[in-house]
């Protein structure tokens, strides 16, 4: 796989579930032919890797090593793709933004990937997660289980571009960008044979009533003080829900 492994370890024999320990070093590992080796799945992770993990354990079973296997580490892939999903075009649809294409229609293409590990009790917590690409950066963590359950959450940060596209196909999203940039907490759950994304709708809609409570208080306060005409403000809130609803 073009990469580099080196690896140490000991294992104590003479019982049905030997301990063992150990730390194994990745460079250079081309991460798409080395998956595709090991398991089929409908979303395939490419890209250059290198890791870092230390581990202890006992037994060699699934069962066991679910039980017993704990370790710590650093993972990161430089320069891949996520073939099978498009996390752009998931976020669209969450949104209920329709009628837009962004990027590659069934991929997410990345600059990196890069997160500290650590095993425990059949579950892979990942902290510090940073996934980079031209469209976006998201951080945040979660867990991916030994029975490939997923339980991830990432704060997601859209360039410019990609924020400005969405924000002129919906209202909401249009009120929701900040300084041009649309920042929202992406859930990645399921299985990684079949994943589900979700984005928290109701933090967009949060901002969308806190723009409304601006307006009506400034209306408010323009009324009392004389400076706002019944017809004025009438004007104004006609403006303000075509704002909203583009209607």
């Amino acid at each position: 796989f073009e990469g580099e492994v080196k690896g140490q370890g000991k294992l104590v024999v003479g019982s049905a579930t030997p301990p063992f320990s150990g730390g194994v070093v990745m460079q250079g590992l081309q991460l798409g032919p080395a998956l595709n080796a090991v398991a089929e799945t409908p979303v395939s992770v490419s890209g250059t890797a290198g890791a870092d993990l230390s581990v202890q354990g006992r037994g060699f079973s699934l069962p066991d090593l679910t039980k017993a296997l704990q370790g710590t580490g650093h993972m990161a892939v430089k320069d891949g793709k996520i073939q099978g999903v498009n996390i752009l075009q998931e976020v669209a649809s969450a949104l209920k933004v329709a009628g837009i294409s962004i990027g590659d229609s069934n991929a997410t293409v990345f600059s990196t990937i890069e997160t500290d590990l650590v095993m425990k009790q059949g579950v892979i917590s990942l902290q510090n997660l940073l996934m980079d690409s031209h469209d976006f950066q998201a951080t945040g963590g979660g867990t991916i289980g030994f029975d490939q359950r997923l339980n991830l959450i990432v704060n997601l940060n859209l360039s410019q571009e990609v924020s400005h596209k969405l924000a002129d196909a919906s209202p909401v999203v249009k009120i929701a960008v900040k300084d041009g940039r649309l920042s929202l907490p992406l859930t990645i759950t399921g299985t990684a044979q079949a994943p589900s994304y979700g984005v928290d709708v109701k933090g967009l809609t949060g901002k969308v009533q806190e723009q409304v409570k601006k307006k009506v208080e400034e209306a408010v306060s323009g009324l009392l003080k004389g400076t706002t005409k019944p017809e004025d403000l009438k004007r104004e809130g006609q403006e303000l829900l075509k704002g909203l609803f583009g209607q």
